[in-house]
């Protein structure tokens, strides 16, 4: 009994990482459809930004505070989202 247990487990070790490894290519596959459907279309690019501006940007904590304002509108949304909870306030 104890030789089939640890074949079945020796099995499913070998098996579960193989496993996340066809979903992971799998999911990159998908992911490289939707890019270059997305990046056919110009106007989906993102425009570079100079780099004294991204200083600037980064010196004056620009990324922390859309940080905190998406945090926050994300909070929100949850709670909002919460049954018997008005919508809009």
């Amino acid at each position: 009994m104890t030789g089939i247990l640890n074949a079945i487990f020796c099995w499913l070790s070998a098996f579960f990482p193989s496993l996340n490894e066809y979903l992971v290519g799998a999911w990159d596959q998908l992911l490289s459809v939707a890019d270059g459907v997305l990046g056919s279309f110009p106007a989906m690019t993102i425009a570079q930004i100079d780099p004294a501006y991204t200083w600037l940007l980064g010196a004056t904590g620009a990324s922390q505070a859309l940080g905190i304002i998406a945090g926050a509108m994300l909070t929100r949304f949850l709670l909002q989202s919460i049954p018997f909870v008005r919508w809009g306030s």
